[in-house]
């Protein structure tokens, strides 16, 4: 994967700064351009971005400040994020006790929250 890649480079140079956190696609804090098309370190192979010979170019993800090397700023996404509010509101009066899911219900979810890493590409 391209991020094992950066955790080599990291072991030669510790001054090279880039974000990651679960390594299996779900947070989305490795987001850079990788060979010119946006995506995710921990979950791109290098197999797929790089042919014999070709060198492997990662670049911060274009349209955010970049604090430093492939590490942006990411309070604009955040505003954006809360003015568009991609997210359920409930206007009912919260009940005095917790909301109880059944397996069924939470069965329906599945396969609508993978969508998540692609906040940042």
């Amino acid at each position: 994967m391209v991020l094992d890649v950066l955790n080599l480079a990291k072991a030669i140079d510790p001054t090279v700064a880039y974000r990651r956190s679960c390594r299996e696609g779900v947070c989305g804090s490795d987001g850079m351009n990788i060979n010119g098309t946006n995506g995710l370190a921990c979950i791109t192979p290098l197999s797929e971005v790089t042919k014999l010979g070709q060198k492997l170019i990662l670049r911060p993800l274009p349209g955010l400040p970049v604090i430093r090397d492939l590490v942006v700023d990411l309070s604009i996404f955040y505003k954006q994020f809360e003015k568009v509010k991609p997210f359920l509101i409930n206007n009912e009066t919260a009940p005095a006790i917790e909301r109880l899911q059944s397996p069924e219900d939470r069965a329906k979810l599945d396969g609508l929250y993978e969508c998540f890493p692609l906040r940042l590409l």
